[in-house]
């Protein structure tokens, strides 16, 4: 796909080194916004990649697919070489009968090239390939028509392997998975049939010797080669690291493999083919997957160099260069069989120790980060286990487990006995607990945590352990009690603030407001209940004169001192307030008309006996009048029979107690 580029104004342009801007003149897949550098060709977009050709301010671009044009040439080239050189190499060295290879790697290198070219590059990797094998097989061969029908017979156990095998690398998944080692034989089999059956179609035989001699060494080629070429281009990321240490392991010990086929195949005195097996999965165990397929494909380049040379273990067989062949291939799978399942459980096993410690490092990281660790005591021996963000809690550094005694001597005294307490409950009851407790660090430090805990039971449903999380709480049990302490200093200012607008400033006993509102209260309760009620409003006598005479002050000291004395006069449930200048209110709940009048009287005899002396006064009185609550009589109503009785009070001379019914 071919398409036309142009720049746009420049709020398409992106500070330097990238430039961005969009295509609108590009068809197809083009019409997107690409990205490019600055005097570069190479043009990405979000899902594809361009080749541009620049010519002042447009250009041409062409479609490349998921890579550049000198990317894919080279990894179609490198493809090709590879198949044609180890074609060759094969085709020299380790020919069996009927000029069939006894491996034939190319297979194998076909098959990868496949699965690792992206969806761009595919095409042209298949026909590098198709063109590698074709010139290898006629160089060899010197005929078109054989070589055409082995190039075609190459090609589609390719295209085989590749199509039950894609969703493998589509997924990204692991060759060394059971599942996919199964898969990926199947495919080897499969593809290995299909190439058998046309070579032998092409060549004019039916199900015989080439058939099978075909089909074991496309099926080998790719058993072999595959998982060596992807392990190698993606290393599992829990795999061995290609550290210099580990690559020198990786030398050492294929050497020994090397040096051990030697010795198997280059004596034909003793059969020691089971010295190879031993050494594959010696190398499995300590490499894992790289291991076991580079220690075979040793094992098979050893052992076709022997047996085109006619020595070692195999050649006691005896049997021809056909037989030898045969059985050899069949060695060479059973090594196969042998150590792929081995690596497929060493990969497991890497895998499964990667995401613990994965998992043990995000547990560490979020218990950093919550102030939550964990803990577990072993109840038969008394063993306890600390996290190490318990450790941090606790104000150390991760170390040597302590003892029990110690880690119960960190919470205050205070708490000890909650906390042993509440773990001999836990035994008891087998169920969960929490706490909150305080601990007192090392540095003298006292921090809040809190912990809950399960019991674990034993097979025979007795304790073994107790497991439990454990968290630092301090911030939160802090702001606690300073939003308590907040509250509490909030209550305060409005219970002080209710008192301030409830309170007579002068007197400091209830003003007008506050002695309505409770006489309405009052009123309610005794309409309800059907209990009695009283109130009593007091005036003191000529009080004017008193102001006229010695001032404001004197007056304002009269009115604290006849409040006073009425507070201490009355009863505990009844209340005084001030409701004007000199006037006052006492209400009586609960009261009898005969037990107003005995409280009303007290209070008048009280006043009437103050010594006013100090504030050079002779006498001050009172003038009270006294009303008790009626049916279907409200607070005003009562009112005004009150200040009948207070007016009759003062016309009958003053210093006088009235009541009326």
């Amino acid at each position: 796909m071919v398409g036309l580029w142009r720049k746009c104004s420049d709020h398409h342009y992106r500070s330097r080194p990238a430039i961005c801007f969009p295509i609108p003149n590009c068809r197809g897949q083009a019409r997107k916004v690409a990205c490019t550098v600055p005097d570069r060709r190479t043009v990405f977009s979000p899902r594809r990649r361009y080749w541009v050709e620049i010519r002042g301010a447009g250009g041409y671009l062409w479609d490349v697919g998921s890579s550049n044009l000198r990317q894919t040439i080279l990894v179609s080239a490198s493809a090709g070489l590879l198949y044609f050189v180890l074609a060759a190499i094969a085709l020299q060295l380790t020919r069996g009968a009927d000029g069939i290879a006894t491996v034939w790697p190319s297979s194998g290198v076909a098959v990868a090239a496949l699965l690792l070219a992206g969806a761009g590059q595919r095409g042209w990797v298949l026909l590098s390939l198709a063109a590698a094998s074709f010139l290898a097989n006629f160089v060899w061969s010197g005929a078109l028509a054989p070589a055409f029908g082995h190039t075609a017979a190459n090609v589609v156990e390719a295209l085989v392997a590749y199509w039950i095998m894609r969703d493998i690398q589509r997924r990204n998944d692991s060759f060394f998975h059971i599942a996919a080692i199964a898969r990926f034989c199947l495919a080897a089999v499969l593809a290995a049939l299909a190439s058998a059956t046309i070579a032998s179609l092409l060549a004019g035989g039916g199900i015989g010797h080439m058939f099978v001699s075909w089909l074991t060494t496309v099926a080998l080629g790719i058993l072999l080669v595959v998982p060596l070429i992807m392990n190698f281009m993606h290393p599992a990321t829990h795999g061995p690291s290609r550290s210099a240490g580990q690559l020198g392991r990786t030398a050492l010990v294929l050497a020994a493999v090397a040096l051990v086929a030697g010795v198997v195949f280059t004596q034909s005195t003793y059969p020691l083919l089971f010295l190879p097996l031993l050494s594959v999965l010696l190398a499995t165990y300590f490499l894992g997957a790289t291991g076991a397929t580079c220690s075979i494909l040793i094992i098979a380049a050893i052992g076709s160099v022997a047996i085109w040379q006619h020595s070692g273990s195999i050649s006691l067989l005896n049997a021809g260069t056909e037989a030898e062949v045969l059985f050899f291939q069949f060695y060479l799978f059973t090594l196969l069989v042998s150590a792929l399942p081995l690596a497929a459980m060493i990969a497991m096993r890497d895998r499964s120790f990667a995401e613990v410690e994965r998992g043990k490092r995000w547990l560490e990281m979020s218990e950093g980060i919550a102030k939550v660790g964990h803990w577990r005591l072993e109840l038969a021996e008394q063993r306890l286990f600390w996290s190490g963000e318990v450790f941090r809690i606790h104000g150390l550094e991760p170390g040597p487990q302590p003892a029990l005694d110690m880690a119960v001597n960190f919470y205050h005294p205070e708490d000890r006995p909650l906390v042993e307490g509440t773990l001999a409950q836990s035994l008891e009851t087998l169920q969960p607990i929490e706490f909150e407790a305080r601990i007192v660090r090392q540095d003298g430090d006292i921090r809040y945590v809190y912990s809950c805990s399960e019991v674990e039971l034993r097979e025979d449903g007795k304790p073994g352990a107790i497991f439990g999380i454990f968290q630092d709480v301090t911030n939160r049990v802090l702001a606690a009690m300073e939003l308590a302490s907040a509250r509490a200093r909030a209550e305060a200012r409005a219970d002080e603030a209710t008192q301030l607008a409830e309170t007579d400033s002068l007197t400091e006993i209830a003003n007008r407001r506050k002695v309505l509102s409770f006489l309405d209260t009052e009123i309610a309760k005794a309409v309800v209940l059907g209990g009695p009620l009283a109130i009593a409003v007091l005036d003191i006598d000529r009080f004017k004169q008193i102001n006229d005479r010695f001032g404001h002050a004197v007056g304002d000291q009269v009115i604290r001192r006849v409040a006073q004395v009425c507070a201490l006069a009355t009863r505990g449930s009844d209340l005084v307030g001030r409701i004007g200048g000199e006037e006052f209110l006492i209400v009586l709940p609960t009261t009898s008309a005969e037990m107003a009048f005995a409280v009303a009287e007290r209070v008048r005899s009280a006043v009437e006996a103050i010594d006013w002396q100090p504030l050079d006064l002779q006498r001050v009185t009172v003038s009270i009048g006294l009303a008790s609550l009626g049916g279907g009589m409200d607070r005003e109503e009562l009112m005004i029979r009150a200040d009948r009785a207070l007016y009759q009070a003062k016309n009958d001379g003053r210093n006088m107690l009235r009541q009326t019914g």
